[in-house]
């Protein structure tokens, strides 16, 4: 699977981000993965495996833990809002890879559309752990995250948090397992059918081409921003083709090449979808 996408800047609706109170921001240092808490959020930095091997990827996450009603944001937050971001302070050696982003739900504020997460999500990092990590010691991990979790307002917030896992010749699996199991299974699987985005009027339509496709997906989301609006696009299969049509976004000015979709289908499954376009690279309006 290609490496999460960048995320082109994000305009938040003015009166949205002014209602919040950036004075509150919260930034806490804390020791062997103490969770950072307020009242409409928790976070805390979790590990997989209860030690790191040397020579091998770890898998450590943000773990969140919404408010009712509340939410945080996915690498494309749709219509307002910034994704979540992490910073990593690791030991000499050590590498940490981009977030792994589960597939994300859909959250609709009026007029506003955006994508992001609820209830207790989990967004997972591979750490690789050098050969030479000697055994018997430990190593500390720290982790600056940043995040704007929002409901009727938007409130930013930030925290550093720290692990200190033990140097072993095996791990075994941590109490929140199950959690990076879950964010594993809703991870996008790379899709492998061929997809072609097109302009169709005022529209973008992606053709989607090939056997085993999902007869009607739950939901589409659009990874790059300022391409489609949010909105849930329209669905439906035209001369053996599995057709999604989005209207234009209000920002759109060129055709990305290529348009990268995650499709989730009814029973949670989901699928990221790299439709490239034939169409020339010229301004639209």
């Amino acid at each position: 699977m290609r490496k999460p996408f960048a995320v082109l800047p994000v305009v938040l609706p003015v009166m949205r981000i002014f209602a919040a109170a950036f004075a509150s921001l919260l930034t806490v240092s804390i020791a062997h993965a103490t969770a950072v808490a307020d009242e409409h959020l928790e976070v805390e930095l979790v590990g997989a495996r209860d030690a790191l091997v040397p020579g091998q990827t770890a898998w450590l996450g943000l773990r969140l833990k919404h408010a009712p009603q509340w939410h945080t944001y996915w690498i494309n937050p749709g219509d307002s809002g910034l994704p979540t971001k992490l910073a990593w302070t690791l030991p000499a050696g050590y590498a940490a890879g981009g977030i792994a982003w589960p597939a994300p739900k859909r959250f609709d504020l009026g007029e506003l559309t955006n994508f992001g997460y609820d209830g207790e999500a989990l967004l997972p990092v591979p750490i690789k752990v050098p050969a030479d990590a000697a055994i018997g010691t430990r190593a500390h991990l720290a982790l600056e995250a940043k995040w704007l979790v929002c409901h009727e307002e938007c409130i930013p917030g930030k925290a550093t948090l720290v692990l200190d896992l033990p140097i072993a010749q095996t791990a075994a699996d941590a109490p929140y397992r199950q959690l990076f199991t879950d964010a594993y299974t809703a991870q996008p699987q790379p899709a492998p059918w061929p997809a072609q985005i097109r302009l169709a009027g005022g529209r973008i339509e992606i053709a989607v081409r090939g056997t085993d496709l999902p007869a009607a997906p739950h939901d589409v989301f659009p990874v790059q921003t300022r391409v489609v609006a949010n909105a849930p696009p329209h669905i439906e299969t035209r001369n053996g083709e599995l057709v999604i049509s989005f209207a234009k976004s209000d920002y759109f000015t060129t055709m990305p090449k290529p348009f990268d979709l995650v499709l989730l289908d009814r029973s949670a499954r989901s699928w990221l979808l790299h439709a490239d376009s034939t169409e020339p690279s010229t301004t639209h309006r």
